[in-house]
């Protein structure tokens, strides 16, 4: 059941994050700040909600802000990230992936310096309190209401992108860029609206794996997490809607193959290379679809 439980976790995760990678390659960018971002989020959400708790802010509030300012956070990398694709002919690519590559060990070191915990020998921000935590739904294991949360949010992008003006001229634009251009769409407006999209709903993952499973944020608790939303969302080919069970697909494998490795004593992360063989599939089968 602890298992079960945990996978859905995982699963809800990669929803939301997957759900960010999508909006990126439906303007034909490939978001690979994912790692990063999803650590950032968690960090973000673990200082301010520890510095909420010392002030007695209630708990509907200590997580509203929490998660507005972790989504606030990851907005702005990725918008800089466009406005650099924008205006200064950098790569998004290149670019996402360098600043997942600077976040990660600055956190790393805010994490072993000032904000590391004073109990334990953990290299994690404090626990945050019982209040700011979500109830599990499955005991013993970490699953929560962001299980539900993460499918509709799937469900609404998908309605989003078929039945609205707005999601229409993404998907047109993502087609084709140059037709969009002729036919007046806002093509700024909308890589622009996609990125700080992306950018959020990875951090709002991350700040959603603190308050749900991990209660802190420990050193590379994000570790392919950014990955696996990034192999979900290219499994659905930038449908919301298969995210969803892709996105279990893939934390079935993640949590199954580590607890096989765990119980067999195997040395080696069987994970990574289960995570390699699903991009090198993908990446080889878009591949030979476009060489038809």
């Amino acid at each position: 059941m602890y298992y079960f439980g945990l996978m859905l976790s995982l699963a809800a995760i990669y929803m939301i994050a997957g759900l960010g990678a999508t909006l990126s390659l439906k303007t034909r960018q490939i978001n690979l700040a994912g790692e990063g971002l999803i650590y950032a989020g968690g960090f973000i959400a673990a200082i301010l909600l520890d510095l909420f708790a010392r002030v007695h802010i209630p708990a509907f509030f200590a997580i509203t802000l929490a998660f507005l300012a972790a989504a606030a956070a990851g907005a702005a990398l990725m918008l800089l990230c466009e406005f650099l694709c924008k205006y200064k002919k950098a790569d998004f690519l290149l670019t996402s992936f360098i600043t997942s590559s600077a976040i990660i060990p600055l956190i790393d070191g805010l994490i072993a310096g000032p904000f590391r915990t004073k109990t334990g020998n953990l290299l994690a921000t404090p626990y945050i309190i019982q209040a700011y935590r979500f109830k599990s739904i499955l005991k013993p294991s970490p699953l929560n209401a962001a299980i539900f949360l993460a499918i509709g949010l799937c469900i609404a992008t998908h309605f989003f992108l078929k039945k609205t003006k707005s999601g229409e001229q993404v998907n047109i634009y993502g087609i084709s860029p140059a037709f969009a251009r002729y036919s007046g769409f806002p093509n700024t407006a909308i890589t622009f609206s996609t990125a700080g999209l992306s950018g959020a709903l990875h951090t709002m993952a991350g700040a959603i794996a603190v308050c749900g499973t991990y209660f802190t944020c420990h050193s590379s608790f994000y570790v392919s997490m950014g990955w696996n939303a990034l192999s979900a969302a290219m499994l659905a080919r930038t449908k919301p809607v298969l995210l969803i069970p892709y996105s279990i697909l893939v934390s079935v494998i993640m949590t199954y193959s580590g607890r096989f490795a765990l119980y067999s004593n195997y040395d080696f992360d069987i994970g990574m290379l289960i995570q390699a063989v699903i991009l090198f599939v993908v990446s080889t089968g878009s591949f030979f679809r476009r060489t038809r």
